[in-house]
């Protein structure tokens, strides 16, 4: 049975250090395969004529190009999934930016609203018919008039501030805007419509805190 010889280093040439060539590279995987091959299983390898003469042969580079074209399509692979990461990692941090702007503005709002219900301004009465509401309704109101111009109030940005559900915030805005006391505007995440607080709105307020309050 042939014992394999480890295969040339092409590091060295006559006892001194070389530069491989473009053969002693390519060849490099095949030829350890062959000795790996012919060291772990010497019986097959001695069945299929593989010996230490086939470095450097077609069998060598056979095994060599399959490593080749396998170590690129892993490079592609590693390379691809890399990028991917990191636009995730790029898209989350921006919208982690995006989310921390937008609470941020809230927080402004929520203390505005939260300084002006301490404080109420008396305004004179106005004589006119008012609409019966309830006092969540009020409350609506009230925290859309705490806002900064050009500010609006989403139905997830009032339930959270109220801790109301989804669907109980967006009744009380839909009759209040049908009341024509809010309206409609652009400004909501995902899709979620916004309201901002009408002139009647605010006047119908100014009467309310106008008003003397009853025992």
């Amino acid at each position: 049975m042939e014992t394999f010889a480890l295969p040339p280093n092409p590091f060295v040439a006559d006892g001194a250090l070389a530069i491989p060539t473009f053969d002693d590279w390519f060849y490099l995987p095949g030829n350890w395969a062959l000795y790996l091959f012919g060291t772990h299983a010497p019986s097959t390898a001695e069945m299929l004529g593989i010996g230490s003469d086939d470095y450097g042969s077609f069998a060598a580079g056979v095994v060599a190009w399959a490593f080749w074209i396998s170590f690129a399509v892993a490079l592609i692979v590693t390379t691809s999934a890399v990028r991917r990461f990191d636009e995730a990692v790029t898209r989350r941090f921006a919208r982690g930016i995006a989310e921390l702007r937008r609470r941020v503005r809230m927080a402004i709002a929520f203390a505005r609203y939260r300084r002006s219900k301490r404080v109420m301004r008396k305004e004179p009465t106005i004589d006119v018919e008012e609409p019966s509401l309830s006092l969540d309704e009020e409350r609506v109101l009230e925290l859309h008039a705490s806002l900064a111009p050009g500010f609006a109030l989403s139905v997830s940005d009032v339930g959270e501030e109220l801790d109301m559900r989804a669907y109980e915030v967006r009744a009380l805005l839909e009759r209040l805007g049908h009341l024509k006391l809010l309206q409609s505007t652009v400004g909501g995440l995902d899709g979620e419509h916004a309201y901002t607080l009408t002139a009647g709105g605010r006047a119908l307020l100014r009467m309310r805190h106008a008003r003397p309050s009853t025992v």
